[in-house]
């Protein structure tokens, strides 16, 4: 794998991972597998004046390109992230992300944290995180066109690490991902629904330096589909924006780094992300084809 192919995968977990957690927001799941388990309705549950609901609003979001790896060839990374909530705050260590290519146009891959939370009060919680399963099908392929443009659906399984609000371990989400590709600048964006009840759409746009330095700054929108009246009595968004900058860099032919920084820039609520920072590493690798056998005779 180039350097510069190193650092577009890089620069996609970055994204990813530098994007502000949504356990909070969504109870049981967050976007690229990191979890924690605030108890932000639990208050307003156990009052009896307030209306009917869960109290919970479920979020989901995803951000990545329409490029994918060569067959037989992957990348394995470990990062650490950092978020500060109006709850409290969370540590993931570690997270691991993998992908591997499959075919031409199918890569497959997953991500699954370990996480830390403490919350105001003292209270605290530690486990495995919501593990993602994803595929990425690549419709179009940006490299093989004039225009530079590219398609892709990521079919993802989420198996969550906890049911607060009933709704199941098991869920999927459907994003759909374009890009366009100029010279040193790419404009690419996802949008999508996950069956927990949730849409979004979000957008990155980045730039190369001739020094190998990758910068990326990204805008993620969720929408709660579900009405529940208790989380509207207790004041929780129905709409969340999430903004988040990071670099990338290969520091060698094989190896990336990363960090990332962002926060929540809609109205403050429970669920909002006053900071996340994130920072990580990615190895590349291929591996041999599988050996064809030869028919007999």
């Amino acid at each position: 794998m180039t350097g510069r192919g190193a650092v577009r995968i890089a620069t996609v977990c970055t994204a990813l991972l530098s994007l502000p957690p949504l356990a909070a927001a969504q109870g049981n799941s967050q976007h690229k597998g990191r979890a924690a388990r605030p108890p932000a309705a639990a208050p307003a549950a156990s009052t009896p004046a307030l209306p009917a609901g869960t109290g919970v609003r479920n979020f989901g979001a995803w951000l990545d390109d329409s490029s994918i790896v060569d067959p037989h060839s992957g990348w394995a990374g470990l990062s650490i992230g950092f978020w500060q909530s109006p709850l409290g705050h969370q540590v993931d260590m570690p997270s691991t992300d993998f992908g591997y290519g499959l075919s031409p146009v199918v890569q497959v891959g997953f991500s699954m944290p370990y996480y830390r939370a403490r919350y105001d009060g003292g209270a605290a919680a530690s486990g495995l995180g919501d593990v993602y399963l994803n595929a990425k099908i690549n419709v179009v392929n940006a490299a093989n066109n004039a225009r530079h443009f590219g398609v892709a659906l990521i079919p993802v399984l989420e198996v969550l690490s906890g049911l607060p609000d009933g709704t199941g371990r098991w869920h999927w989400g459907l994003p759909v991902s374009a890009e366009v590709q100029q010279g040193p600048v790419r404009v690419y964006g996802t949008g999508g629904y996950f069956s927990r009840g949730a849409l979004f759409g979000s957008g990155a746009v980045e730039w190369t330096s001739g020094r190998g330095y990758t910068l990326t700054g990204s805008l993620t929108h969720g929408y709660s589909v579900a009405d529940d009246p208790l989380s509207d009595a207790i004041g929780l968004n129905r709409r969340r924006l999430d903004v988040s900058g990071s670099v990338s860099k290969a520091v060698a032919k094989s190896i990336a780094i990363y960090g990332g920084v962002g926060r929540t820039l809609s109205r403050a609520d429970a669920n909002s992300t006053r900071l996340s920072l994130s920072g990580g590493v990615m190895t590349f690798f291929n591996a041999p084809a599988p050996a064809r056998r030869k028919p007999h005779r």
